[in-house]
């Protein structure tokens, strides 16, 4: 296995691709810190508490795991986060900065709380997230970061740019901190994403099948082969081939690097 004796923390955990890195890593041996909201963003986005649930599943494949609450957007509860993952493991080996949410309005919309929003979970909650773990990570001279972006971090869309400004920023921040830590053996890469089949997905379907001249129904089925050069479904699990080997020492040499996983769309 490839993270036996490996702590890994996963941000977003309780669904969609977070709930598929965590079950990934645990298959490779890892005991997993689930961190999510567990609650509703007013305006922005409905989540559901599923983390018991992660958890339920890692432990069926005979690894540990401890779940968090925790609001990327609020250094205290980050804080919080990797107090427990260190009291309870003693150790951070991974960190995958996967939390992220979206929402849709034309620029000349957006409610400023809601650019705020935003750029508070998708940007700055990578960024505490690697402040509060790193010092650990320095310390054991040691570590890997996953950050999840977009193919929205290489290219703009019409009605997210609050998102496109924080994935193109997670981009710099993965670049810049690779920079950074490399002296102290960490590795950082950021993961880019395509059309992939999440409720977060389903949530655009409303929006952008009609400019697509596609069904609401059949968005996803439809999008597919407008998002992806083979015209077949990216499934959370083939984002989390990457994150795993990102993760893992066979990516040793690989760092500040982006990759997209997204079928070849851009």
């Amino acid at each position: 296995m490839k993270f036996e004796g490996k702590v890994a923390i996963v941000t977003g955990a309780a669904r969609g691709m977070g709930y598929s890195h965590c079950l990934a890593l645990a298959r490779e041996g890892a005991d997993i810190v689930a961190a999510d909201i567990c609650g509703n963003i007013e305006g922005i986005y409905e989540l559901s508490s599923d983390l018991e649930n992660v958890l339920a599943e890692i432990k069926k494949l005979g690894r540990k795991a401890v779940a968090v609450k925790c609001d990327v957007s609020k250094g205290d509860d980050v804080k919080a986060m990797v107090d427990k993952a260190l009291a309870e493991f003693g150790k951070i080996d991974i960190l995958v900065n996967n939390a992220g949410i979206e929402a849709f309005h034309y620029t000349w919309e957006i409610p400023e709380d809601e650019w705020d929003k935003i750029l508070d979970v998708d940007l700055k909650g990578a960024f505490l997230c690697c402040k509060y773990v790193l010092p650990h990570m320095i310390k054991q001279k040691s570590g890997k970061i996953v950050n999840i972006s977009s193919i929205y971090g290489y290219q703009g869309a019409p009605m997210v740019a609050h998102y496109c400004a924080a994935k193109f920023g997670v981009v710099g921040f993965t670049e810049s901190l690779a920079r950074e830590v490399a002296e102290h053996n960490i590795n950082v890469n950021a993961v880019g994403p395509g059309f992939i089949n999440t409720k977060m997905a389903n949530a655009e379907a409303p929006i952008f099948a009609p400019m697509m001249g596609l069904t609401t129904e059949n968005y996803y089925k439809e999008a597919i082969k407008q998002f992806s050069l083979f015209a077949r479904e990216i499934t959370p699990q083939d984002v989390s081939n990457a994150v795993v080997w990102l993760a893992s020492e066979e990516s040793r040499n690989i760092t500040g690097q982006f990759i997209l996983v997204d079928g070849g769309h851009v």
